[in-house]
This record gives C-alpha cells, sequence and structure tokens, in this order.
C-alpha cells in the first residue's frame, strides 16, 4: 500500500522587479496524510493554490521558495525514481487526434514499459486491463478526434489521458480539474473510475474538481478546503457539515454540499465591502482550522471520524515501508527503441493526414508549373539575366516560407506532449529529436527536389548536369536551414500566433540581405554582419555563380543601354564572388547544423523544468 504525507508546506514566489520585489505568499503550512485506496478532494476557488499543491505532491514546481517536507511511503522522495511512480493528469488533453484509444495507450506502454520487464503480450494484457477498466473497450479503434476532426466525446478523451498515466500501475495519481468542461454524467463516470482505481490499486489518489454534484462529492472519502494559502479542512466528506455547522456556517437543507463550501471559501471582489467580509470569513476559517489543529496536534480527519497525529503516522510508516530505493534509475528502453517508437507514431499520423498529403502534392505541381512555364520563354539575350536571376529567385523563396512556416505549429504541438512525456521519463530528448527530425526532412526533400527539377528544365536553365547537381545541393542546404529556423522558433515559443509573428519577420530579415535587393557594398557598415550568418545570402551567391558562369549575352548597339556582357559581369555586379560555390555549400550545411544544435539545446536544456522536490 502506498501512502503519502506533507508536513508544514510552504510556498512563495518574488513578484516584481529588483526596486520593487514583493514576496507573494501561495501556500503557507500545509499539512496531510493520504493513504492508499482514499479518493481525496481539493476544492477551493479559483487562485487559491489548488494547482500548485497537486504540483508541490506531483514534484513538479518549478521557481519559487519551496520549504516544507513531503513524504512517499514515509521516505523523502528520490528525485529520478519518484517521477516514475506518480500518475499526474494535467487539464489538458495533450494527445494526437489522428491516433486511436487503443494506439495512444500503447505507444505510453512501449515507452515506459521496460521490454526487459514485459514481453509483448503482457504489454497486451495490461493495456486491454487499461481499456477495460476505463470502459474504453468498445471506443478502442476510434480515433481520439479534435475540434475539427470527428473522435471521442470530451469524457471519454479525459479517460484516455488517464489511461496513459495509468498504465505503468503508478503508486500515486494525482488529478488536476478532470471534470473541467463535461457534463454530470461523464463527470460522474470519471470520478467513480477514479474511485476504483484508488481502491482496486490501493493508491492514494487526489483530485482537485470545481463544484462537484451532491453525489459526486459523496464520491470521495476526504476532501481538502483551501482559501488563499491556507487549508481549512481536511477529513472525511462524510463529516465535513458537521464540522462547518459547529464554526456557525449552517448548509441550508437540500443544497449541494459542495455549492455550499464553496460559497463560503469564496473571495468575494465584487465591491469593498462584500471584498472585506469574505477576507475575514477565510481570515476565520483559518483560525478554526489552526486552532482545531494546535489542540488536536498535526492531524487530519479521518473517514471514521478518529484522529490520527501526522508525526506519529510518518514515522509508522517509515517503519513499515523501509528505505526506498534510491539506486540510478537507467533508462526504460534502448534509444534504439526510443527512436523506432517514435518514428512508427510519427508515421502512423502523417499516413492518416491524407490531406496535408494531397496539399503538398498539389503544390508542388502547381509551383512547379507556375514557375516554369513563366520563365520559359526567356529571351537570349541580355535581358535573360533578369530571368535567370527571378527563378533562382522565386525558387529560394519556395525553400523558405512554405518550408518553415507549416512546420512551426506541428512542432509546437509535437513539444507539448513531448514535455508531458518527458516529465515521467518516456524517453530521452535525443531520440526524440531525432525522430522528429525524421519525421520532416525526408518528405521536405523529397516533394521540393521534384519541384526544383521540373522548373530547372522547364526554365531553360544551363543544361549541364554539374550544374543541376549543384543547384540541387544548393537549395538542399535551404531547406535544411529553413527546417532549422523552424525548430528553433518552435523550441523558443510555446506560441502558434507569436511565432506566426516572428518567423515571417526574421526571414524577410535574411531576404532584405541576401545581395540581389541591396548590395552588399552597399549596405550601413553597422549593419554588414547579417549577410554573414543570412544563409540565403550564401544561397543567391552560390547559385548566382552557378547559373551565369559560362554564359555569355549579346548586348544591343545602342552603348546607351547597360548590358552584362557575360555571366561573369553579373556576378561582379552583385558583389556576389566572396566565396566559391564549395564554400558557400559548406557554410551553409555548417549554419543547418548549428540551427538544429541549438534547437536541440533549448528543448533540451532551456525547456528543461527544473523541478524542486522537497
Amino acid at each position: 500500500m502506498s501512502s503519502l504525507d506533507f508536513r508544514n508546506v510552504s510556498y512563495s514566489v518574488t513578484v516584481g522587479g529588483k526596486k520593487n520585489a514583493v514576496t507573494k505568499n501561495i501556500l503557507t503550512n500545509l499539512n496531510g496524510v493520504i493513504q492508499g485506496g482514499e479518493l481525496v478532494a481539493l476544492i477551493g476557488t479559483s487562485g487559491v493554490g489548488k494547482t500548485t499543491l497537486l504540483n508541490v505532491l506531483a514534484g513538479r514546481i518549478e521557481g519559487g521558495n519551496l520549504s516544507g517536507i513531503v513524504r512517499f511511503n514515509g521516505k523523502k522522495r528520490n528525485k529520478k525514481t519518484f517521477k516514475r511512480g506518480v500518475a499526474y493528469v494535467v487539464q489538458d488533453d495533450l494527445l494526437f487526434p489522428t491516433l486511436t484509444t487503443r494506439e495512444t495507450i500503447e505507444f505510453a506502454a512501449d515507452f515506459r514499459l521496460s521490454d526487459k520487464d514485459f514481453d509483448p503480450q503482457q504489454k497486451s494484457d495490461r493495456i486491454d486491463d487499461v481499456l477495460k477498466s476505463l470502459r474504453l473497450a468498445k471506443s478502442s479503434d476510434t480515433f481520439i478526434g479534435s475540434e475539427t476532426m470527428k473522435g471521442l466525446s470530451g469524457g471519454e478523451r479525459k479517460r484516455v489521458c488517464i489511461g496513459v498515466e495509468i498504465v505503468t500501475e503508478p503508486h500515486l495519481l494525482l488529478l488536476d480539474e478532470p471534470t473541467s468542461g463535461l457534463d454530470s454524467n461523464s463527470s460522474e463516470v470519471i470520478v467513480n473510475l477514479v474511485k476504483e482505481i484508488a481502491v482496486n490499486k490501493n493508491i492514494p489518489v487526489i483530485s482537485s474538481i470545481h463544484q462537484p454534484s451532491s453525489k459526486i462529492f459523496y464520491t470521495f472519502d476526504k476532501v481538502i478546503l483551501m482559501v488563499p494559502e491556507s487549508i481549512v479542512y481536511f477529513g472525511s466528506t462524510e463529516d465535513v457539515l458537521d464540522y462547518f455547522s459547529l464554526m456557525g456556517y449552517e448548509c441550508p437543507p437540500n443544497e449541494n454540499p459542495a455549492d455550499f463550501l464553496v460559497d463560503v471559501l469564496t473571495i468575494d471582489t465584487e465591491d469593498t465591502e462584500n471584498l472585506q467580509e469574505s477576507l475575514a470569513r477565510a481570515e476565520n476559517l483559518r483560525k478554526n482550522w489552526s486552532d482545531y489543529v494546535s489542540k488536536n496536534g498535526p492531524i487530519y480527519l479521518g473517514n471514521n471520524g478518529s484522529e490520527n497525529s501526522l508525526v506519529s503516522k510518518g514515522e509508522q510508516m517509515e517503519l513499515e515501508y523501509g528505505e526506498l530505493d534510491d539506486s540510478p534509475v537507467s533508462a526504460k528502453n534502448s534509444w534504439f527503441k526510443e527512436f523506432n517508437t517514435l518514428a512508427k507514431r510519427a508515421s502512423i499520423r502523417q499516413s492518416r493526414d491524407p490531406g496535408t498529403l494531397i496539399t503538398m502534392v498539389g503544390a508542388t505541381v502547381f509551383i512547379a508549373l507556375l514557375y516554369g512555364f513563366t520563365f520559359f520563354r526567356r529571351t537570349k539575350g541580355f535581358q535573360a539575366v533578369q530571368g535567370r536571376l527571378g527563378v533562382l529567385l522565386l525558387m529560394a523563396t519556395q525553400n523558405v516560407f512554405p518550408v518553415t512556416l507549416p512546420v512551426i505549429p506541428v512542432l509546437i504541438q509535437e513539444r507539448a506532449i513531448m514535455t508531458r512525456e518527458r516529465n515521467v521519463g518516456s524517453y530521452r530528448m535525443s531520440a526524440f529529436f531525432a525522430a522528429i527530425s525524421f519525421q520532416f526532412i525526408p518528405a521536405t526533400l523529397v516533394f521540393n527536389i521534384i519541384q526544383l527539377t521540373a522548373v530547372y528544365f522547364l526554365a531553360r536553365l544551363q543544361t549541364n548536369a554539374r550544374k543541376f547537381f549543384i543547384y540541387i545541393a544548393v537549395y538542399i542546404t535551404t531547406m535544411l536551414n529553413s527546417l532549422g529556423v523552424a525548430f528553433v522558433t518552435a523550441a523558443s515559443t510555446s506560441s502558434v500566433r507569436g511565432a506566426a509573428v516572428w518567423a515571417p519577420l526574421f526571414l524577410t530579415l535574411y531576404f532584405v540581405y541576401n545581395g540581389t535587393l541591396l548590395n552588399s557594398k552597399a549596405i550601413t557598415p553597422g549593419l554588414s554582419w547579417i549577410r554573414y550568418i543570412d544563409y540565403i545570402y550564401y544561397t543567391v551567391m552560390a547559385l548566382l555563380q552557378n547559373e551565369m558562369d559560362g554564359l555569355v549575352f549579346e548586348c544591343p548597339a545602342d552603348k546607351s543601354i547597360a548590358c552584362y556582357p557575360d555571366g561573369a559581369s553579373v556576378i561582379a555586379a552583385y558583389s556576389l564572388d566572396a566565396q566559391t560555390i564549395a564554400e558557400c555549400i559548406a557554410i551553409n550545411l555548417a549554419t543547418a547544423v548549428g540551427y538544429f544544435a541549438l534547437a536541440y539545446y533549448i528543448m533540451r536544456f532551456r525547456n528543461k523544468p527544473k523541478y524542486i522536490i522537497i
């Protein structure tokens, strides 16, 4: 049997700047014990610290000042082992819409159940048990779905989220508002199933919940009631109304107890008078609970109304459960197993998104024909310079914006799910990064090479095998850089809207300094350094040298008309001869590697949650 106890838990954060910094208390001196088999409700109005308390118990507090003691099975929690023994169902349903119910739980099992400990049949049996226990067997082959794709109901999606977490048979289950946005029937199903998990697996289960129905409220064994910073009751749901009645707060007949309690706990900010009254009431609730605890010791109320000492209970658990395993934790599976599983999941999702495939094929054919036939009737004279330069720049554009922008929102979604999965040690970051790169790079290269080849011959660029392959190679480096920019952008922000603003601005800046809109020798001295980190600049330089080399143009007899007599003159006029083609390709490859390395660094280290565990 698992057990969780917490003593004198306090948490505060510093808000404001250095000169006007203020410490804001979020939790103050919280105590409690939750035994295996108990389902505990966490109730309070928004902003009182419910989610913060869950994060403390889950070991997922970032920053701030955290103090006190939290013990799992009577011992201080090990940072490495504890995260794999706790299941935390967050409020948002972070699931892939194109996977089925079974596949979603299967992948969770593949990530978190070691092949050394579970053979395929054992994993399958575990998955079947989870589906059955959550009443998902009939919808096991239904897609998760989304706002734009038909799939599971809201209640079923939440049960899948629970299934993903309990497939490992955790020792502790925490849920943040699992009934949020659900109808009363779906909410009742969720709470009843969670109660069955607590009883059948004999584990502590704590769930924050907002104003449950009377029937749902009494499904919980215990309830934690909170006002800002503080617990004002932690005990049996059967005894809570008696406790509040003794404090002078009588629940009217036939009123939902949860609604009554939330009304008592609410801080009313509508006007000054109501605010002062509700603040005084909250302080009175704190004092009553503090007096009760002072009189009876640091206790919690049991289901039978008996009083148990938190200190003595903790000491008893320490003797009963003994030492936890503090040995180093190895990865659940090999790197290649993790990579293969991630790649398999990505390929399944891609195969079920025919709309994207059709769009990519259609766009490839359309652009190839449009650009190819637009430049098909080029003149052979010096005016051909404009046409050749135009098609090269347009194809550069096709390998920048259409490559970068569609990838960013997909990566941001992937990153959100990756964070959830990494929080429980599902796989290594390097395996995820390799798999996500493998998901995008091959498909992008194939479609763009087809498009580039068609345009090359339709636009009648130089029919020379060497020049053609250089042309393809240069654009491949451009594509890799564009994907690298997408990866860095997605790693740096969790907002699709923000990325949709900053990525185009960043790429447009690169186009300004590509060497054709503004001669590199005419750039303002303080800004000239930008072109040295501009992969489009090196792309244009290499392409112009490759295409213009060896060309001779017919100049008109009228000397008043400006004319480039040959390709070398064009290259010199644009000052795009600072590096050779080989150097440009090498520089672009280096910058592409740099972008991917930076994206990996941000995902691996900058975005890695630095959790405080007490």
